[in-house]
């Protein structure tokens, strides 16, 4: 069960790097709710296909309603708001070392929420995987850290932040409902949720390119129906801690196809922070 759910967990890594490249590819032509909209409304299509079929439901009482809400609310429209203005301001390659710095974010907000202990090498790897993000942050200048930490940065590093309140609240309902069940009803949710800010902000059905569609596509049902559902059963499976680890691979994927697909440039302060990162989160 356990080897299952690991190879299930790099998968999900290697399509979680992808979604930075599709993400590229649909903000140069919408804006972040509206692309974020269009992507869960193929995620909550699919995952109504899934359910289609599914002849008991469980019951649901106030306090499901509140996590679902809030697992929307950080997951979903708070990640992606932060994702698609992200994307659309910096190289994706960048976004996707900060973004590394997710399992170290759920590692200490677990200690402080749940009073799990942590050993020294989680501390230790913990500050490593700090520094490595302000050598990406920095080029390298760690005495002008601020001079380079611009809007781009601080929208990047909101991502990990509303994750790591997804993947805490999702432990609090992972034991009494399935994953699918759990994602499904959170991407509804969201979806509603994102529905008027996305007709505040416009959507351009009529002029969006295939190239677009194909990558709202792969946001929807790849990113979202097959990673969140996975992600979940790792979450119920393995636990937050153990579950969010796998996502130091995100960022070597979302690195790797940056360059080959969207042939960005590798600097030197890219590899050596992203490895400082993954380390610190290898250390965790």
């Amino acid at each position: 069960m356990q080897m299952k759910i690991y190879w299930k967990l790099l998968a999900v890594a290697c399509i979680w790097g992808g979604t930075f490249i599709a993400t590229r590819i649909a903000a140069q032509y919408l804006e972040p709710f509206a692309g974020a909209f269009l992507r869960f409304l193929f995620a909550s299509a699919g995952l109504l296909v899934l359910l289609a079929g599914n002849k008991t439901w469980p019951r649901f009482d106030r306090r499901t309603w509140r996590i679902y809400t809030v697992l929307a609310l950080a997951g979903i429209i708070g990640y992606n708001f932060f994702f698609f203005n992200a994307i659309k301001i910096m190289p994706a390659s960048r976004a996707s070392l900060l973004d590394a710095l997710n399992p170290v974010m759920v590692l200490f907000a677990t200690a402080a929420v749940f009073g799990e202990k942590l050993r020294w090498t989680q501390v230790l790897g913990g500050l490593v995987s700090l520094f490595g993000a302000e050598v990406v942050i920095a080029r390298g200048e760690l005495a002008h850290l601020f001079d380079h930490f611009g809007a781009g940065e601080a929208l990047a590093l909101g991502c990990p932040a509303t994750w790591a309140v997804y993947t805490l609240v999702s432990r609090q309902i992972s034991k009494t409902q399935t994953p699918l069940v759990t994602t499904a009803f959170v991407c509804w949710i969201g979806t509603l949720g994102l529905l008027p800010l996305a007709l505040w902000e416009g959507i351009p059905f009529a002029t969006l390119p295939a190239q677009v569609w194909l990558a709202l596509a792969y946001l929807g049902i790849l990113g979202t129906v097959l990673g969140f559902v996975w992600y979940a059963e790792g979450i119920r499976i393995l636990g937050t801690t153990r579950t969010a680890i796998f996502n130091n691979l995100v960022p070597v994927f979302g690195l790797l196809f940056s360059v080959l697909l969207l042939h960005e440039h590798l600097h030197w302060t890219m590899v050596a922070g992203g490895g400082l990162v993954v380390l610190g989160v290898a250390l965790c």
